[in-house]
């Protein structure tokens, strides 16, 4: 007997519609549901491996407690109870020992709930939330709060102009790539900056090859044309602007002629592609993973960025940048109030490890960014989530593991997470993981890092559970498609599970996470069962709110000189830093290590370090990926699919050598996340962790990293390519 259900694909970050087909009760096949009201049948790759993700022989299936010593493999299955149960008493006797700061986390990519572990930490006391945060989105998140007082959303659909900043969508999101090809199709202009010649740069009306890690050089550069030939909207930066003579100030050694030297561009390029952006009747830049991960320029470039979209006078009109959620009815619950964020004393929130030294994204700066936004009402613009933009920074946390200072942390928890696949300096985070009195992780299948844990919580497939997606503009249920298998759960059931074991009772009064979102939709008369009957619910886009509502900075307008990074004792306007370990910062180094390196590159279908395991994903991909020009992979001697070895003064991983013209010949570009589940679990191999991780290449040093959030630098590196001898 047959039977489809309607359901959702979050194997990345896009919670696209899909039907799931049943035969006699198993799920068989996936295809996009045509009736979502967001996605419209739009999947990719990475929906059409849900069946073998979701059936897989290697998914963590039943709680897991380590038997013999830690990383040797050896472990016992026990019931979630009992391992609740156990992971509580531990949790409470640390606590009393060295108080709830010596409890850390790990996050993933807020494809699990967010939320609720942020809600726990909270309640239990400790402000040492960390992750790979720091490089990825929530940066960027940060510094638009303080610029303009919210986040913005590129209305894709009517845009004039696209510039597509280090954001490769051909080989990461689906559904966002085809926005980007419609608009064009409609007359949009595309201008597409990247180091690598991908699909979106051959489409391009005008590719900009930037040198990576020069990226806040080129939009000063941008700025110092936009303002010299006064193409910038002087209505809106004289009304709603502070800061502007400042910024003219800074941007006006970045003529086009210095910017194309620091850039391997032209002159010609840098003015053309200005013009073009400054000149649409609307534009958007893209948000991408390449400007966050840039290291000292990480933030700068962020600001920057949302200067450009405020000077121009692309916020929140048609076709721009539209301003705050504009929640379609008002009122509905967001995940930034069921943080409980004001559940941390301040005490313990002073006590949140690196904090000290980038306050911005910490406390600090969450706690100006949130008074600020309060002026503002909640349906036009929500405020930030701490759980996003107040976070401890990773590097301290672990050093507080093996050092004990400035006070010991001797438990984390991980959940959907692999820090030795997403955090630099890997040798590092093995050692902080290896040395805790209590490591506990929620997972799908064992990780490397996984391998480490006292115990291991088998966490459901999005399809074994729901969503809310609370997005811009509309609000629709996710559902679930087939009941959670053998003994996996949500992550809210573990968050309850231990807060409730732990005091937390009153706090946690829904039992399941459905009644969670009729939680979250009862001030609109709604519950999750009647919004996936309507398919959602949606509001009318209004424009220029702020002329009603002014923005969510302490001036109450665009602060293109931020008064809340001045505070914190941060850089104000925009600065372009040349990188330490960059061909111009260190030419003694250059000469051992003559290439720049990208490393983290993505690719379908797998996401990040997952999908490793699954056969389908494997046969594409089986093995990880240098890409040199051919010129350069000639100089090493190395054919086109052999191992070679990738050395960075950090350290040295093997690869295989794929040669394309994409890449210049000066640079190397690297996959992310690589490890073999195939191999054997235990310590010293950890499913060949060492052997072939990017992050092994990464530093995380305080002078390599943005001194305004603690992002490290997973671009813009120097290394040097030899072939692996046999």
């Amino acid at each position: 007997m047959n039977e489809t259900k309607r359901t959702y694909c979050r194997l990345c970050h896009w919670k696209c519609g899909l039907l799931m087909t049943f035969q006699n009760g198993k799920a068989v096949s996936v295809k996009g549901d045509k009736d979502h009201p967001v996605t419209k049948g739009v999947v990719c790759e990475r929906s059409r491996l849900m069946i073998e993700h979701l059936y897989h022989a290697d998914r963590i299936n039943h709680p897991m407690k380590r038997t013999g010593d830690r990383g040797s493999g050896q472990w016992q299955q026990i019931s979630w109870d009992d391992a609740l149960d156990e992971v509580a008493a531990k949790l409470s006797a640390l606590g009393d020992k060295y108080g709830a700061e010596t409890l850390a986390f790990t996050h993933g990519t807020d494809r699990t709930y967010h939320w609720d572990q942020r809600r726990f930490f909270n309640l239990f006391g400790s402000p040492n939330t960390c992750g790979a945060a720091n490089i990825c989105y929530c940066p960027t998140l940060a510094v638009e709060y303080a610029t303009y007082g919210g986040e913005t959303f590129g209305e894709i659909d009517q845009t004039k102009c696209i510039v597509v900043w280090g954001h490769g969508s051909s080989n990461s999101y689906t559904g966002y790539f085809q926005d980007v090809l419609r608009a064009k199709k409609n007359g949009a202009t595309l201008i597409v900056i990247d180091p690598r010649r991908i699909r979106e740069a051959e489409l391009a009306d005008l590719w900009l090859p930037v040198r990576p890690g020069t990226d806040v050089a080129l939009m000063m550069g941008w700025l110092n044309v936009i303002i010299n030939e006064k193409l910038y909207d002087q209505q809106f930066v004289e009304h709603w602007t502070v800061g502007f003579e400042d910024l003219r100030r800074v941007v006006s050694d970045y003529t086009p002629d210095r910017v194309a030297q620091i850039t391997w561009l032209t002159p010609d390029l840098v003015i053309e592609s200005a013009r073009s952006y400054a000149g649409s009747e609307s534009a958007i830049i893209t948000w991408g993973l390449g400007i966050d991960k840039q290291g000292v320029n990480a933030t700068q470039a962020a600001r920057t960025r949302a200067i450009l979209r405020a000077v121009t006078g692309n916020i929140d009109i048609p076709g721009g940048e539209v301003l705050g959620w504009n929640d379609p009815v008002g009122s509905i619950i967001t995940p930034v109030e069921l943080e409980l964020n004001d559940a941390i004393s301040a005490e313990q929130r002073a006590k949140q490890l690196g904090a000290d030294e980038y306050p911005f994204f910490g406390f600090p700066g969450w706690e100006a960014n949130e008074k600020a936004n309060r002026k503002l009402p909640g349906e036009y613009m929500h405020p930030p989530r701490a759980g996003l933009t107040s976070l401890a920074h990773a590097r301290s946390v672990f050093e507080a593991m093996t050092t004990h200072q400035p006070y010991p942390v001797r438990a984390a928890i991980t959940v959907a997470n692999n820090p030795l696949l997403s955090q630099p300096n890997v040798r590092k985070t093995y050692q902080a993981l290896n040395s805790l009195d209590l490591y506990v992780v929620g997972e799908l299948y064992l990780t490397p890092s996984a391998a480490l844990a006292d115990y291991v919580f088998p966490v459901c497939s999005t399809v074994e559970t729901t969503e809310l997606w609370h997005g811009q503009g509309f609000c629709v249920a996710c559902p679930r498609g087939i009941e959670p298998l053998h003994e996996r759960r949500n992550t809210y059931d573990f968050w309850r599970g231990l807060a409730i074991r732990l005091g937390q009772s009153e706090h946690w009064p829904w039992e399941t996470i459905d009644e969670v979102w009729d939680h979250c939709l009862n001030p609109v008369g709604l519950t999750f069962e009647k919004l996936v009957e309507q398919n959602g619910v949606f509001g009318q886009q209004e424009y220029k709110r702020y002329e009603k509502f002014g923005f969510g900075t302490s001036s109450g307008k665009v602060e293109l000189r931020s008064s809340i990074f001045a505070d914190l004792g941060c850089e104000p306007l925009p600065v372009f830093r040349e990188m330490l370990q960059g061909p111009l910062g260190d030419p003694e180094l250059v000469k051992e290590y003559p290439l720049i390196l990208i490393s983290g590159s993505r690719f379908t279908p797998m996401y990040h370090s997952e999908h490793r395991q699954i056969p389908t994903a494997r046969k594409k991909r089986p093995d990880p990926q240098i890409r040199l020009h051919p010129e350069t992979a000639g100089k090493t001697g190395a054919e086109e699919g052999d191992w070679v070895k990738v050395f960075t003064p950090q350290g040295n991983i093997r690869t295989r050598l794929k040669i394309t013209d994409i890449v210049d010949p000066r640079m190397a570009d690297i996959d992310h996340g690589w490890w073999f589940p195939e191999r054997e679990e235990s310590k010293p191999d950890l499913f060949g962790v060492f052997e072939s991780n990017a992050n092994v290449l990464c530093p995380d040093s305080a002078e390599l990293c943005s001194p305004e959030t603690g992002s490290w630098p997973h671009t813009a590196l120097l290394c040097r390519v030899e072939k692996e001898e046999v």
